[in-house]
């Protein structure tokens, strides 16, 4: 009689880690994704990783003899995943596709914001554009001035260096943020220089508060 010879497929990958729809803080630059799948014949690992930032991402290496791939990421982007086991005879087991997100701190006080001066019950919008992972540009500081905040993630405080901003104005900010919410609340002294003379003109808190 022929004999039969039976081969099993790998078994469907589950995932690891980054664990699907983590929010994944990172030191470097790269992060480690890793699965399981077992194949009852004893075959070696074999995998296609897709990896992009659209939920049906791109093939980013074939021919993984492993059960884990290091890729690099960036601040504050969602990645898709899944992974395609291949056994010794060509047959596929494809993964559910998964997701992540690195963790950016500064990701939250980035966008429009109100600015509120309670003393005047004034308030004015602004918006905040991240310059560096610690640093955010404002184009409208004072509701008129471009300006750049300087935000601690240890201290949870942001700082805007005594700046000048022409026309005899300068101005000097520090305060505290909450990374929960984005709000910051600072306190801040405007001068005007005339004739030669500066002066304080005023004195104030504002609070930024994240539409």
């Amino acid at each position: 009689e022929p004999t039969v010879s039976v081969f099993h497929a790998f078994t469907e990958p589950t995932v690891v880690a980054p664990l699907d729809g983590a929010s994944v803080t990172i030191s470097g630059t790269t992060v480690d994704l890793k699965w399981e799948s077992t194949n009852p014949d004893g075959a070696a690992p074999l995998a296609s990783v897709y990896l992009g930032s659209t939920d049906t991402p791109p093939l980013y290496k074939a021919g993984v003899a492993a059960l884990t791939l290091n890729v690099p990421v960036v601040k504050g982007q969602t990645y898709y995943w899944y992974v395609v086991m291949t056994d010794a005879n060509g047959v596929m087991t494809t993964s559910p596709t998964w997701s992540f997100t690195i963790f950016e701190p500064i990701g939250i006080f980035v966008g429009a914001f109100t600015a509120e001066e309670p003393a005047e019950d004034y308030n004015y919008p602004v918006v905040f554009k991240k310059t560096s992972d610690t640093t955010l540009s404002i184009d409208a500081y004072w509701n008129s001035w471009p300006a750049v905040f300087t935000l601690n993630f240890t201290a949870n405080t942001f700082s805007m260096a005594l700046t000048n901003f022409g026309g005899g104005y300068e101005g000097i900010e520090s305060g505290t943020i909450n990374p929960a919410n984005g709000q910051m609340v600072g306190t801040y002294t405007i001068w005007q220089t005339k004739a030669g003379v500066r002066t304080a003109i005023e004195t104030g808190v504002h609070t930024y508060n994240k539409k």
